[in-house]
Parts: structure tokens; sequence; C-alpha cells
């Protein structure tokens, strides 16, 4: 079951946000268009396996990277050793980092694998890491940031309309938090993602400015991510549970989280922190620890289709994100369309469905 061929496929689909406003730029200008950077790996007897690695702004410099250095160490070895490739190419590239892009791309590597090894076996992914509890996951809608008190409330109230009952908000303004909160009521929960805006003093004042808003959690409050003790002063006011966790790359960052006593919710993007192998490693450790395991996902390729096969595979699954945006084509059509607020677990081997070829034809940029 040796590697004959490893490449990645960028595809950057269409989209609309259902908040009559741009969304925010992903980390550069506005855009209305969102990436799948997958990978593809195919061994000597023609079994596919998908994977894929976090990617905004038709991101061609990261597929570079992942062509030119990821996968030329994976061409050749045995698909059935996924711990060992994993930290192979790991121990090898690590000057190049531990967190960031090579991550990615190992992380893409890791998924194909497993999807790999799913088919290889003939049962889904969820059975191959414990067997799944539900048939379906719980699903949150996760708005993106849409800045006035009326764009917010109009998507909260449709995504309530749609069967949401968990909504998160991206907004940083107090006044724009609370008219979402108002908008929800008692038909939704909501949680607050603020993705790293603030120093540790700021953070605090806000913490107290939305005090009594129910939040369900407080989400990345702090400048830079990695400040783990900023997080912790934030935490220790009691008023809010904190997340964190899409920006680490390793067990060991929720380690040194937990040790901080940072987070009470523990959030690994597959796609980012080392694929299904170390966040299998991440649920156990938060399991041990008394934290919260929620994982991050704002995916749509591969990856989303493995944090629906992870959800489903704890005891008690956490809640599932999809970010609130509809595509002008679905990569994996209906699978993963949300209906009344829930996703069905694909039930297929490995993944349980593999991307759409006329999908991707259609939307390639690389």
């Amino acid at each position: 079951m040796r590697i004959a061929k490893a490449e990645s496929v960028l595809v950057s689909v269409p989209f609309e946000t259902g908040g009559g406003l741009p969304p925010w730029g992903w980390g550069g200008a506005p855009a209305d268009t969102f990436d799948m950077l997958m990978v593809r790996l195919e061994t000597e007897d023609g079994l596919v396996g998908w994977g894929e690695a976090f990617s905004r702004m038709a991101d061609t410099a990261l597929k570079q990277l992942i062509d030119t250095r990821v996968l030329p160490l994976v061409v050749g070895r045995d698909a059935r050793q996924i711990a060992r490739i994993k930290h192979d190419v790991e121990f090898n590239l690590h000057n190049f980092g531990r967190v960031g892009s090579i991550m990615y791309g190992i992380s893409a590597v890791d998924i194909a694998l497993w999807d790999l090894a799913g088919k290889r076996a003939g049962r889904p992914l969820a059975e191959l890491v414990g067997g799944a509890s539900a048939a379906e996951v719980e699903v949150y809608a996760s708005l993106v940031r849409y800045g006035t008190e009326e764009a917010v409330a109009r998507a909260v109230r449709r995504s309530i309309d749609r069967g949401y009952r968990w909504i998160k908000l991206h907004e940083v303004a107090v006044p724009v938090i609370a008219a979402a909160c108002e908008a929800a009521g008692d038909d939704a929960v909501v949680m607050l993602d603020t993705n790293c805006p603030w120093s540790v003093e700021e953070a605090l004042a806000v913490d107290a400015a939305l005090d009594g808003l129910g939040l369900h959690w407080f989400e990345e409050p702090v400048w830079p991510p990695e400040n783990y003790g900023g997080l912790a002063a934030v935490r220790a006011t009691g008023r809010h549970r904190i997340a964190a966790g899409e920006n680490a790359g390793s067990l060991f960052d929720f380690v040194a989280m937990h040790r901080a006593g940072a987070i009470d919710i523990a959030q690994p993007d597959v796609a980012k922190t080392g694929g299904v192998t170390e966040l299998l490693k991440i649920a156990r450790f938060c399991e041990a620890n008394g934290l919260t395991y929620s994982p991050h996902c704002a995916l749509f390729g591969p990856g989303q289709i493995a944090t629906i096969h992870l959800t489903a595979a704890e005891v008690r699954p956490p809640l599932f994100e999809r970010l609130y945006l509809d595509f002008e084509a679905e990569l994996f059509g209906e699978a993963a369309v949300v209906r009344g607020g829930r996703l069905r677990v694909p039930d297929g081997p490995g993944l349980g469905v593999d991307p759409d070829p006329a999908v991707i034809d259609r939307y390639r940029v690389a």
C-alpha cells in the first residue's frame, strides 16, 4: 500500500453570507470566494485518499510550499504507517515551523492517510477511531462579522429560521454583540469568537462589558493567541468560559494552555493541528483533564468531513462548527448541507464521500 502519487488541489468557490454586507477579508482584502486546499494521495493499487490544509485567499503560495516540501517526503511511503509518516515529516521539517503552513500540509496528509485506511478496511472513519455515538451531529452557525446591529440581527434570525439553535458571533463591538443576543432571545444559545483582537487590559474591559449577556463561551479575546497568561487572566474573572486552540499546532500547545489555566474549551482544527492523529490525542487529553473538547472547523473540504466523523465518535459528541456561508456549489453535494441544524455522518468507507470532480474542474485555481 505504498503511496505512488501525491498532489495538492486548490479550488476557490464563490459564496454569500446572507447578511447583506460583504464579509471581512480572511486576513486580506474582502473576498466572496472560499478556499479548499486539498491533498490527494494515490496508492500503487489505485486507492485514493483526500485531505485538507487550512487555506484562505486563493493561496497558491501555501500550495507550492506543500508541493515542494511536504509531499516529496510522502511519496513511496507505506500508507498504513500513519503515525510514522506524520512523525517523520514533522521531524524533518520542524525548522520551518511547528505552527502554521508546514503543519497545515502535514495535517492534510494525515487526513488523507486516514481516508485511505478507512477505504482499505471498508469502514467509515468514525468507526476506525472508536465508533460513532450518533448518526448526525448538531451544528452551530458560525456567523461572519457583519459589523452593524441591524445586519447581525438579520443574520441571527435567518439562521434560527433555518433550524440552528446554537450561534457563534465574530463581532467585536459590544452594542453589536448585545443586539445579536437580543435577536436570538430564547431561540438560540450564543457564543462569541473575537479572533484575538485585544491586549489583556482591553480584553478584561470587554469581558466586564459583556457580563450578563449569557454567552456560552468567550473565544480568543487576547493578542497574541499564544499569550496563555493573558487568557488565564481573563478566565480568572469567572465571568465567561474561555475557548481557544484554533491557532495551536499540536497536543503540546493544549498542555501548555491547560497548565497556564488559560482555557475551559479546547478547539483544535484538524487542518491546522496535525490532522486526525493529533486530534485524537487532544481529545483524550481533554477527557483526562476536565476540558471541554470542541473542534474548530472553518473548512468545507475533506477536513470538514473528517471533523464530522471525529465529532460523532466522541461518547458525548460536541457541537459541530459550520461557517454560515451559502456556496454557489457544494464540494460534497448534499452530504455537507445542514438540515434543521444538523449534519449526517457519512457512512461510507473512509471519509465516506469524495469531492465532486465536476466542482473541482469548475472552480480549480491551481
